[in-house]
């Protein structure tokens, strides 16, 4: 690995974390498969897709204390409290079908310096083949001029050596390689969905382009659908050295995510499926963390270059480094952030933090006239009070108590 490799995965950081967990997207069409993956199809990938792969954490469990949420379809949504082992916090909450199993897992890599954290997931429903699964980022780099000392495949830092292949045919062998071997697979089709980086909230990129792929197959001797999504991106960074100037490449595919159905299902049960993952929030001081542990790799890896290790042996001793006393690292991180928040700089959102606690406990703040703020479920969109402590809560925006009700009902505003 070299220098360029940090250099570049600064400018990727902001897309990488926002793809790791991540929005939802929308889009439809039909177009033929991608020729150089599998038979060529009529059929197009459909409909809206979510990042649901963005999402994970060990262990997500069911927020404790938290009402039901929104009902689509019949199923009703329950929140999951993402946690992340690595850095001891919460990371997320998504919303699931009650019925529904739900699994993930937040990975850190530290010697991968320029990629360190990935993440994967999937919802089931037990009763069917229904599933949304997540399958983090795939993410590679290329050199201009080649470097004689990398080989293709070759991981430098939690990037992957290869000259860069177009998003379709990338996100075509990825779906291959994931479903190839199952019974019946075919290629049915693809479909460029240039809206899907800004439904996923990516920041805006050159080079950025959503892309569809539809498949089917037999699982479990029941045929299935499954249209898998993604963002490619290629970015090139410059880097001006004793050599003159070259290029690093970085390219690959953000916030991969696929739905499945029973075959014939999947239109009519799509909006469970973007339900769930439109359903996600991050937990602000999580973000903060991300942000914080990425610099200390990159502070920690330069120290190893200026003490002589070449790039690969900096990013094995940073890895020893950190595994031989995680606690210390995560004692630093604290620290800082502490300072940082002490000082007035670097703190986080309070109104964001305030909000995903929110979200844990399936409930919405409102301005109280007669109590300053009080807590209602955010099952429903508009609250009233009497001034005595009795509410109304409806989904209704006609709805008014004061035309069938005693008392002097005022409308109460959300603030988060």
């Amino acid at each position: 690995m070299n220098t360029q490799l940090l250099r570049g995965q600064v400018l990727l950081s902001a897309v990488g974390i926002v793809a790791l967990l991540g929005g939802a997207c929308g889009g439809s069409g039909t177009a033929g498969a991608p020729g150089t993956a599998g038979a060529p199809g009529t059929a197009g990938a459909t409909g809206a897709a979510g990042a649901a792969g963005t999402v994970g954490a060990a262990g997500a469990t069911g927020a404790p204390g938290s009402t039901a949420g929104p009902n689509v379809l019949g199923e009703r949504l329950t929140p999951r409290v993402i946690q992340d082992p690595a850095q001891r916090m919460q990371a997320a909450v998504v919303a699931v079908p009650a019925s529904w199993t739900y699994d993930s897992q937040i990975v850190w890599n530290y010697g991968w310096v320029s990629n360190p954290l990935n993440a994967t997931s999937n919802a089931k429903n037990p009763a069917n083949e229904e599933a949304v699964f997540g399958f983090g980022n795939i993410e590679y780099f290329d050199l201009q001029p080649a470097s004689p000392y990398l080989r293709p495949g070759q991981n430098q830092g939690g990037l992957i050596y290869g000259r860069p292949v177009p998003p379709m045919q990338t996100l075509a062998g990825f779906v291959q390689q994931q479903r190839g071997r199952e019974a019946g697979f075919t290629f049915v089709g693809s479909k460029q969905l240039p809206d899907l980086p800004a439904a996923l909230k990516i920041p805006t990129a050159n080079g950025l382009q959503g892309i569809g792929v539809k498949v089917s197959y037999s699982l479990n001797g029941k045929p299935v659908d499954e249209e898998f999504y993604a963002v490619g991106y290629q970015i090139p960074v410059p880097y001006d050295g004793p050599q003159g100037r070259t290029y690093q490449i970085n390219w690959g595919l953000l916030s991969v995510h696929s739905f499945r159905a029973p075959a014939g299902t999947l239109d009519q049960r799509r909006p469970v499926f973007a339900a769930i993952v439109k359903s996600l929030r991050l937990n602000p001081a999580w973000e903060q963390r991300v942000t914080a542990v990425n610099k200390y790799l990159a502070d920690l890896f330069n120290r190893q270059l200026q003490a002589g290790y070449d790039q690969i042996a900096a990013a094995v001793a940073v890895s020893k480094q950190i595994s031989a006393n995680n606690d210390a690292m995560l004692a630093t991180i604290d620290s800082q952030l502490a300072a940082a928040r002490a000082s007035g700089g670097g703190g986080y959102d309070t109104s964001a933090a305030a909000k995903f606690d929110d979200y844990i406990k399936g409930v919405t703040t409102v301005e109280d006239p007669y109590y300053g703020t009080s807590q209602h479920s955010n099952d429903t969109s508009f609250h009233w009070t009497d001034g005595y402590g009795n509410y109304r809560n409806s989904n209704d925006v006609t709805y008014d108590p004061n035309r069938t009700e005693v008392g002097n009902w005022t409308p109460m505003k959300g603030i988060r």
